[in-house]
């Protein structure tokens, strides 16, 4: 009798740590798979009715992050982007430490022209992560699209550090450079060398000066 009782409490500590440890999706299996759906339609360019099957997903589950996130995507890329920016309020909203969500975001704001509030999402994206090569590498390339360049720089650097074979990340930075040197005037480009210069005739017109009066 014993052994048998012994036998159905180990049973039940074993059922009971199954029940516990297994994995249990936060949203209904049918909001799932709408999202899982418009994730594959968006990937198909079919925009409009990935924007629908995220719909159906939040009308499910209204705190799904996730879907709110996607169907911003879905609607920046469909040009709609007012709508789009309604819809990361929402992701960022239910989750304001969503690191893709403040990402995604910037891209939004980009395409509205706000660029300043651009960099602002991708500066939030790195403060929630600072190990994200995502949030750093857009962060560096809006930085080079308002014309600071150095600072672009250092954030491609940040990339390389992270993650070098981050894609494109080299022609980014070299592009940053190039423009950084461009758009630096002459007199400062070369203002070492060009008093290094200005020292040497001031030298020798006085050396010559020195020569011609022992003369």
């Amino acid at each position: 009798m014993m052994r048998q009782e012994f036998f159905q409490t180990i049973f039940f500590m074993v059922m009971l740590t199954f029940f516990l440890t297994w994995p249990v999706s936060a949203y209904s299996r049918e909001a799932v798979t709408l999202y899982d759906t418009g994730h594959a339609l968006i990937a198909s360019g079919n925009y409009t009715d990935a924007i629908l099957a995220f719909d159906h997903a939040t009308a499910i589950e209204p705190e799904y992050f996730d879907a709110w996130n996607e169907k911003a995507d879905a609607l920046n890329r469909a040009k709609q982007y007012n709508d789009a920016l309604e819809a990361s309020d929402q992701a960022v909203l239910i989750n304001p430490n969503y690191v893709q969500g403040w990402i995604n975001r910037g891209y939004i704001l980009y395409n509205l022209g706000r660029y300043d509030d651009e960099l602002k999402a991708y500066e939030r994206a790195i403060e929630i992560d600072p190990t994200s090569a995502d949030a750093w590498f857009n962060r560096g390339y809006a930085l080079a699209a308002m014309g600071r360049y150095d600072e672009a720089i250092q954030s491609f650097d940040r990339v390389a550090e992270l993650n070098y074979r981050y894609p494109n990340l080299q022609a980014n930075r070299h592009i940053a450079e190039k423009n950084r040197d461009a758009s630096t005037p002459f007199i400062v480009k070369y203002a070492q060398w060009l008093a290094l210069f200005c020292f040497f005739i001031i030298g020798f017109s006085w050396w010559i000066h020195r020569k011609k009066k022992s003369n």
